[in-house]
Formats: structure tokens, sequence, C-alpha cells
């Protein structure tokens, strides 16, 4: 990788109590910061040293000087300061970032995972921080939760290689620095393209961050300096030609543009954006909400759609009257935005069955048929929607659903608000007398029971 350590916008790792900065000591650490940026990184930590000697506590340049360790790959240096420094600094977001990188980096992903959680706690929608913890969240095996990490950080081929793994049941991705902690077998094939893989996703999260510095020398010594990155606040230039000037450079308009564009497989009508959106691209018809409808592409036309009972379809809209579900027909792409409340969840159908409440249905592809019923439940009752055939179906959720299998000679009692559906075969049963009252509804049969 270039270089993974990020140095942060707005930062301010500057004590109240630290004396005014001397000549010799803006001299070493300009002199160190050009070489820096000519990528001579042993020179440069000699430069920044010799700084570091005139002015011992400077914050600073203990972070730039970490940072410098991180690249010549001394990691435990790195970690040693930039974690004392997050004790001094704990709002310091790029601190947790790099502190989180280089944990990863050294075979230690629970804490890497600790720091990246505490950086999105100060910065929720920090891509950098998000695609790094779905590496942490890959190492550990925990590949649903790689994926959504993933896709919060604008990391879309790597998503969809969690969910492919996921299906496959994939091991975890080997450490970041194999090579030297664990030697693979030569023939083992599938560890080797994991962390080939993972190395290139590390790359591209890093892709184009580079350490620089702007130390313009005061006509006053005042050790006034900040490290910056790109995209942060505008620099003033500096006066002097001999100081390091950082290049302030946007990125062109068709690269950002195309790092922005969205497109689905084929064979994928309804997908979950990075950001939480629900994405439609199909050739034929989809079943979708118009609610939230953000952009669409293509001549669409919608129509109503009835409640199917049993084979009959009473004059009832599918969804309900206020908010119904309609039918699309494509071709057509389309971006509805992200909810409010809660979160999408795009799920495959496959041979399988799927009942859940017709209210939590914000989509499904026309590849998939579907049923309604009713049942009561916390005494009034409630529409449902069965799914069967092999398609994709979009939930809207409060939060994320906990599964709880049922098996054919034990009984599962639930709280009827609680039930966002089931899979397989399940029959719910009132009970007179719960024990406790609390869970009234009892299921029995074969499948797993969904609630929230």
């Amino acid at each position: 990788m270039r270089d993974g350590v990020r140095q942060g916008r707005g930062r301010r790792l500057i004590r109240d109590d630290d004396p005014p900065a001397n000549e010799d000591f803006l001299f070493h650490l300009s002199r160190g910061s050009e070489l820096l940026m000519q990528n001579r990184v042993v020179e440069a930590k000699e430069e920044l040293e010799t700084a570091l000697s005139h002015r011992p506590q400077d914050a600073q340049s203990q972070d730039l000087l970490a940072g410098v360790y991180f690249r010549l790959g001394v990691y435990p240096t790195a970690i040693q300061i930039w974690r004392a420094l997050l004790e001094e600094f704990p709002e310091d977001l790029t601190l947790c970032v790099n502190l989180g990188l280089s944990l990863f980096k050294t075979g230690q992903p629970e804490e890497a995972r600790d720091y990246l959680q505490q950086a999105l706690e100060l910065d929720p929608d920090h891509e950098r921080a998000w695609g790094y913890l779905g590496l942490v969240r890959w190492r550990l095996g925990q590949l649903d939760e790689a994926r959504e990490a993933f896709l919060r950080g604008g990391q879309l081929s790597m998503a969809k290689r969690m969910e492919e793994q996921s299906s496959a049941g994939a091991v975890p991705a080997p450490e970041p620095e194999a090579e030297e902690l664990a030697p693979v077998e030569q023939d083992d094939a599938q560890v080797s393209a994991m962390r080939d893989a993972a190395g290139e996703a590390e790359e591209r999260i890093s892709r184009g961050v580079s350490l620089s510095i702007e130390a313009e020398r005061p006509r006053r010594p005042s050790g006034q300096w900040k490290v910056v990155e790109t995209g942060a606040d505008p620099m003033p230039r500096a006066r002097t030609a001999s100081r390091p000037v950082l290049s302030l450079s946007p990125p062109r308009l068709g690269t950002v543009a195309e790092s922005w564009a969205v497109e689905l497989p084929e064979d994928t009508p309804l997908a979950v954006g990075p950001e939480g959106e629900l994405l439609v691209q199909a050739k034929g018809a989809v079943h979708v909400r118009a609610r939230g409808l953000r952009a669409l592409r293509g001549a669409a036309q919608t129509e109503p759609v009835q409640r199917r009972f049993r084979g009959r379809s009473p004059d009832e809209a599918l969804g309900g009257d206020e908010d119904p579900i309609l039918r699309w027909h494509g071709p057509l792409a389309a971006v509805f935005a992200a909810p409010e409340a809660g979160r999408y969840h795009a799920l495959r159908v496959s041979g399988g069955l799927l009942y859940v409440r017709e209210s939590l249905v914000r989509a499904f592809d026309d590849r998939v048929g579907y049923e309604n019923g009713r049942l009561p439940l916390a005494g009034e009752k409630v529409v449902l929607l069965s799914f069967h055939g092999e398609g994709t179906v979009v939930l809207e959720l409060p939060r994320r659903p906990t599964g709880l299998e049922v098996r054919a000679d034990e009984e599962v009692r639930v709280d009827p608000q609680a039930v966002i559906g089931w899979t397989g075969r399940l029959f719910p049963t009132q009970l007179a007398d719960a024990d406790p009252p609390s869970v009234p509804l009892a299921f029995r049969g074969q499948g797993i029971l969904l609630v929230t």
C-alpha cells in the first residue's frame, strides 16, 4: 500500500502550556517534512527525531514521527506513540483510525475494532474507518458485519465478496502480515487468494493518502504548523520558497462521478446501496412502494396490485391504501431514499418460504411469487405476505432482526408485537393461558422465527 496513515482535517494536537518553538526545532521539522514528501523516509525520521530533541513533548511532531515509523513498518513504535497521544487527545478522529489500522496490521483485530468503532462514534460517515472496520470484521470471521462495513465505506466489490463467502461458508481472512507471522503452504490456493484480496482492499481503502505538512516560518518563531490531508480546508501559501508547501488538487470530475455511479449485476434487480438507499435496476417488472423515489431512468409505468388470499384477489391494495406496493414495468433504474428510521435489508428467496408482516415489505422482484394471509397478533389481525420462488425481497426494519430456530419436537413462545416473520414450515397458535403471559403466541414445526 502507498501509505495507509492519514492525517486528518481540522486537527489541533496542541497543549495550552506548550512553550514557543525555537529556530532549530522549526528547521529540523521543515527539513524532515521535505524529505518525507520526497519519500526519503529514513532521513526524514532522523530529522524529525532531531526536531523532537529540541521540543520533546510536541504532540504534532510525535504524531508525524509515528506516521514515519508506520511507513517504515516499525508498527510497535507507531502504536506506542499513537496510543499515548490518544489518551491525551481522545477526540482526535485520525489518531483512532491510524491506531486501529496499525493494530490490525500487527494481528490484533479485536483491539483494532474498538478504536475504529471509537472513530465512527466521532464521525459516523468516515468511509476510511468503515473500510478498515470491514477488514477487521472479515479477519474476525464476521462476514455479515464486514459486508455492512464495506458498504458504508463505499467498497462495493468487497461487500459482494463478503456475501459470496458467507454463502460459501468461507474461512476468515488471514492476518495482513501473514507471510511473517504464519507462512502459508504453497498449495493452499484459497488462503493465498484471500490474503491477496485483503491486501488489495487495504490498498484501495488507503489509496491516494500521503503525509504532508505545511510549516510556514513566521516572522517570530511560534511553532504553529499542522498536518493536513487532501480535501482539507484550504491552506495558506508559504511565503518562503524553501519551505514545503502542500498542493491541494481536487479530484477530477470524471473520477468522482464514476466512483459514485452504481451498476447492479444483471441478476440483481434490487439491492441496498452504500448509504442505505434502495437501488432498483430491472429489465422486467418489480414491486416497490413509490415513497422516497429520488431518481428514475426509463419510461417506467406503474399499476396497482391487489392482495391475494388463497388465490382470491379482493379489492384491497397490496401494502395498504396509504402506501401501496406498486408494480413497476421496466426496463428501469431508480434510486429510493434510505429510511428516516431503521434500514433496508435485501434477502434472496431461493427454494424456501418467507413469511413477513406486509407493512415491513419495501420491495420484491417479479420472480418471486406472493400470497397474503391474516394472523391474530396482539389482539388484531395482522396482514402477512408469504414469498416463494427465487428472487429478492427487501424489508424495511427498525433494527437488525434476531432469529430463533424452531425444532420439530419443541415449541417457541413469543410476544406477538415482536414478530417480524419466519422461514420454513411454522404454525402459530394463540395460547389461552400463557406462562408467562407476555408470550401468548406459540410456534411449532420446523423453521426460524424472526423477531425484533
